[in-house]
């Protein structure tokens, strides 16, 4: 679909834990690596964000799942890992889910 570097942005979003809310965070950026040549390199998507609420129990909970709305509906993600830290959080995330 894209060949370069992708980034998106947003000022909301919600991490999740089944029902539960585990974060929300008040902004955040997603990169997707380029894909590598001949599939030398998987393709990574990386979330970085502005913490707005945590609960780190459910935070280390699985299976988790990044979502954050659009026009037209949502984006949703796999959590794959995620680091909390002051404030903000990075997690490495799976392939976009439709």
């Amino acid at each position: 679909m894209f060949l370069d570097v992708v980034t998106l942005r947003g000022l909301e979003g919600t991490i999740a834990w089944g029902y539960h809310t585990a974060a929300v965070v008040s902004s955040w950026t997603i990169e997707r690596s380029a894909p590598g040549l001949a599939g030398t390199a998987p393709t990574t998507w990386t979330l970085r964000a502005t913490v707005a609420r945590v609960d780190p129990f459910q935070l280390r909970q699985a299976p988790l799942k990044f979502t954050a709305p659009r026009r037209g509906g949502f984006f949703c993600w796999p959590i794959r890992s995620v680091t909390l830290g002051a404030g903000s959080l990075s997690a490495q995330l799976g392939p976009p889910e439709s």
